[in-house]
């Protein structure tokens, strides 16, 4: 069954030819933009979800971050349209492949070409995260690549602007599952840096031929990206450089804070890379006993993005650092940092369980003797503590980092061992409203319980202002009123039958809504009427009035050029738009365009043709030949120096078969007759009937002094004189032009 969109022209401009995708919520056309003469791509909702708010919403999201981006490595959005009967974005048509086929085709690929790619992934996704959008879905299936090597990110599909009140995966991890980060396989808030680790993981891919994890089920694999390590990629290709594999092995780290912070930083490491191949960045991944995946020992980055989670609260102080019995309180121990994520794994409890069911007794002794020793070490060292305690009356603890948490929790929590206290209160786009931005002293000083006050900036949220009431206003106003507000705008024209064109038609969010300074609101322009496409009308043959009345009555704009023609006065005769495509099917388009008649004006149409003739050697001087028809001038050319030439063409216009007298010109003035010539006009042919050369030489050379018969025959002998030159007498039959010409140097 023929897709019943292809065919279809959308907003009378974008004619679908051809599908070239299909996805989950939407399928993707080539398309002719004929207002732009250029292939295009469009992307359609699919109807089944047309009806469905939730997926309506989520597409006009996807419009709504794509439309803020303008980078040569992402695919370019064109327009966008939504209307009550279709939903669409028309892109970039990128004619290439995409990186999933070219490692498909090449296996493993050179480093030099990974990092030529990744680059560029890079900078596309830093331009995104830099306005907030996390892309969420970088696979190889949606980086495409030409021939010359230059990369575009598409399908932004799945993406959100990071600062969206948390809810980036409703509830779930939809990315691919062989690209996708820990902390979206776990549902969890994601930014730029869940990004970077899928770029990690298509270079390891690029560069060892193999996906890091793999496994039989979506769930098995999404696991390994959670708690397993990857082999290193040198183990199974050496011909990896070591600071490359770092860099790599960086991006993939499981824990986020551990990983590079933004694409900018890990471009940095690149290009340092591309300098010198063979440095060494001395990143250090090591494992633990027991542990099961690698901790990378970097210095935290205070800077990430942290966000308030109400859903895990954080834990007390670690019992060691609570108050000791007599009243005493330990010494130098650390609070225990409040926790974002305080998970308890089941399965590990579990198999511990069956080990020790599975243990002989004797084991179970020397487990036994072993924890007597520990008891009794404890017990000392106890002993010793609370001896020093007595003694000085005192305690000390370190702060612990409270930044990125709740303001109001950490108060009380800490309540008995510092006095925590607002410092004063900013707008923040990084922390939601009441989550502590910095504090001071900062986290890790060493403080005196009961004596220290620390005192923290807490984020009043984001700066909200209220979208305001653009409906019915023109567009230059709408703009004024938005920006004024610390707006930005994208503006989508679509067709309306109630609302005039230029004005608007309504905002997304909507007016009078709390949006996030800075944010992008979406503004719908009427283009007036929805224009539907009409079969263009044949009307070669009619008469004027009633082919120009046939195109208005279409909606068409008429143009109207005349042409002689031996058709009836009045009688179109052609027409710029044809009635029938090439294949002989009714032409359907859109009246929105100016189409062009031509009438006859009932004269028979004129010709033009050439006279050409040969020109004498030796001839010289201005020259200038005339063609008349019944003595009238009907066509004329001029040369500076006749010498120069060797032929002579005369254009002459007219009718029919017509006799034409050809007339020459000197420098002097002088004039005369030198040929006649019958020209057919209907057939566009010249026929020489008389040219005297003679009198050609007379006018540009020289001149004829006596004519003589010969005594041996009857042919005519003419004395051609030179000017200093000595008289001789020639034969034309004998002694030919040529000669004289010869001799004489003409």
């Amino acid at each position: 069954m023929m897709d019943k969109n292809i065919g279809k022209k959308l907003d009378g401009r974008y004619g679908i030819t051809e599908l070239i995708g299909v996805g989950g919520m939407a399928d993707v056309y080539k398309a002719k933009d004929l207002a732009e003469n250029r292939i295009v791509a469009v992307k359609i909702l699919k109807n089944e979800y047309a009806d469905n708010d939730d997926f309506v919403r989520r597409f006009r999201n996807e419009s709504k971050a794509i439309a803020v981006l303008s980078h040569p490595n992402i695919v370019k959005i064109y327009d966008v349209g939504f209307t009550d009967k279709i939903q669409f974005i028309v892109m970039e048509y990128i004619d290439g492949i995409t990186l999933k086929e070219f490692l498909e085709q090449q296996g493993v690929i050179k480093w030099k070409d990974c990092i030529h790619f990744a680059i560029q992934i890079l900078r596309a996704l830093q331009h995104a995260h830099d306005r907030g959008i996390v892309h969420r879905d970088i696979k190889p299936q949606n980086i495409m690549l030409f021939p010359d090597g230059t990369i575009k990110v598409m399908d932004f599909g799945i993406a959100r602007f990071a600062r969206e009140e948390g809810k980036t995966l409703s509830d779930k991890a939809i990315g691919s599952v062989h690209y996708i980060s820990p902390e979206q396989a776990r549902g969890e808030i994601t930014d730029g840096k869940s990004d970077v680790y899928s770029v990690g993981v298509m270079m390891y891919e690029m560069l060892t031929g193999v996906k890091p994890f793999d496994g039989d089920t979506p769930i098995a694999v999404a696991l390994m990206h959670m708690n397993s390590v990857p082999k290193a990629p040198r183990t199974i290709n050496d011909k990896i450089p070591e600071g490359l594999e770092e860099i790599v092995m960086r991006a993939m780290q499981t824990d986020a804070s551990k990983r590079y912070q933004s694409a900018a930083e890990m471009i940095k490491d690149i290009e340092e890379f591309k300098k010198n191949p063979d440095i060494v960045f001395q990143y250090s991944f090591s494992k633990d006993a027991g542990d099961t995946e690698k901790t990378q020992y970097f210095v935290k980055n205070t800077d990430g993005k942290k966000t308030r989670d109400n859903k895990s609260a954080p834990s007390h102080l670690s019992e060691d650092s609570k108050p000791g019995k007599g009243g005493h309180k330990t010494n130098n121990k650390k609070l225990k940092e409040p926790e974002i994520n305080d998970e308890y794994d089941e399965d590990e409890d579990d198999e511990e369980e069956e080990e020790v069911r599975g243990s002989s007794y004797f084991v179970v002794a020397l487990t036994a003797i072993a924890a007597a020793v520990v008891i009794i070490a404890v017990a000392v060292v106890a002993y010793m503590v609370i001896n020093i305690f007595v003694s000085d009356g005192s305690a000390t603890e370190v702060i612990p980092d409270m930044v990125g948490h709740d303001y109001n929790y950490c108060k009380n929590l800490y309540s008995e061992y510092f006095t925590l206290e607002v410092d004063r209160e900013q707008y923040s786009d990084t922390y939601e409203a009441g989550v502590i931005i910095s504090h001071s002293p900062a986290g890790g000083t060493s403080f005196t319980v009961d004596k220290q006050t620390v005192t923290a900036v807490v984020s009043k949220g984001q700066r909200m202002v209220t979208v305001p009431n653009v409906y019915q206003q023109e567009v230059s106003t709408a703009q004024s009123m938005l920006e004024a507000k610390g707006l930005k705008v994208n503006f989508v024209r679509q067709s309306s039958d109630d609302v005039e064109e230029n004005l608007v038609i309504s905002t997304d969010p909507e007016r009078n809504t709390q949006v996030a300074a800075d944010s992008t609101v979406i503004v719908y322009v009427s283009l007036g009427p929805e224009i539907y496409d009409v079969v263009v009308p044949d009307v070669v043959g009619m008469k004027l009035a009633d082919a120009v009345a046939e195109f208005e009555d279409k909606g068409f704009t008429v143009q109207l050029q005349e042409k002689d023609s031996l058709e009836e006065k009045d009688t179109v005769i052609a027409q710029s738009l044809s009635a029938l495509t090439e294949d002989g099917q009714p032409n359907i388009v859109s009246p929105q365009q100016t189409v062009i008649l031509t009438y006859s004006t009932g004269e028979e149409p004129t010709q033009e043709c050439d006279i050409t003739f040969a020109v004498p050697d030796g001839l010289k001087g201005k020259a200038t030949f005339n063609a008349y028809v019944n003595g009238n001038l009907t066509g004329s050319v001029s040369v500076d120096n006749i010498g120069y030439v060797s032929t002579i063409s005369v254009p002459v216009e007219g009718t029919e078969v017509v006799r034409v007298v050809l007339e020459a010109v000197n420098e002097d003035g002088d004039t005369a007759s030198i040929g006649e010539y019958n020209v057919d006009f209907t057939n566009s042919t010249v026929t020489e009937l008389k040219l005297d050369k003679d009198i050609l030489r007379s006018m540009f050379g020289g001149e004829v002094v006596t004519t003589v018969t010969s005594q041996a025959n009857t042919s005519t002998e003419t004395e051609f004189v030179d000017p200093g030159a000595t008289n001789y007498t020639t034969d034309d039959d004998v002694i030919s032009d040529d000669f004289w010409a010869t001799l004489w140097g003409y």
